[in-house]
């Protein structure tokens, strides 16, 4: 009988156990979440892109009582609002008093163009190889392409891999040997023949481009991706 109860008690107290943890773990996540809202209601809603807020860890083994509905009060740790912040949370209900100090990050996304794949130096960018992705503005490269449109068609110069920026001196929407369209227009007229460029260039780039009829070197603006405009 004695070794029955024991065995009992063995299992209660597992269960129990159990039990605690799991509530103490989703108590931790509430208000883990609630340090999160606090700090996101800090922060200016009308900044470029948007606010994503990540809280630290926090001992998820420890009887917070309940999620402290009603006496739950948040105040923030120091006297500036920075990227990494510290929030003290109070549970102030008599039977369970408490206090706890959550890390909390918050980050400015903005979106840009990303590559969906690893791609290769020599590449031909075509759109699928292309997605729009949100980057933390503290890491984002000023130097990068966000328009998706200048990309497709041009040629990589380097090696870009998967969830990476492509920067204006990664590609060339005419590149050096290439075969590009020349294009002369006005009013009247328009004119289209083949040539030979002769450096690399982007959108708005002037560059030597050898006419493939007459031999005849010229100077050419790239207007888009294997195409460049004279003036007549």
């Amino acid at each position: 009988m004695m070794r029955s109860c024991l065995l009992l008690l063995t299992i209660l107290s597992t269960v129990c156990f159990s039990f605690n943890v799991n509530a103490s773990s989703d108590e931790a996540d509430f208000l883990k979440k609630a340090a999160e809202q606090y700090m996101l209601a800090q922060f200016p809603k009308d900044g470029p892109g948007r606010l994503e807020a990540q809280s630290g860890k926090i001992d998820e083994k420890r009887n917070y009582g309940g999620k402290c509905e009603g006496y739950l009060t948040a105040q923030l740790i120091g006297k500036r609002i920075t990227r990494n912040s510290q929030v003290k949370l109070s549970c102030s209900n008599p039977k369970n008093k408490w206090d706890v100090i959550v890390p909390v990050t918050v980050r400015r996304l903005i979106p840009t163009v990303t590559a969906s794949t690893n791609l290769p130096r020599r590449t031909l960018i075509e759109e699928q190889m292309l997605q729009e992705s949100w980057i933390d503005s503290e890491l984002n490269t000023q130097s990068a392409v966000t328009d998706a449109s200048l990309l497709i068609g041009s040629r990589l110069k380097r090696d870009i891999k998967s969830g990476e920026q492509i920067k204006n001196g990664d590609y060339c929407m005419v590149c050096r040997g290439d075969s590009v369209t020349i294009e002369a227009q006005t009013a009247n007229l328009a004119v289209k023949t083949q040539g030979i460029a002769m450096a690399d260039g982007n959108l708005g780039d002037q560059i030597q481009v050898r006419n493939t009829k007459s031999r005849r070197l010229i100077s050419a603006v790239v207007s888009s991706a294997g195409t460049v405009k004279v003036g007549l």
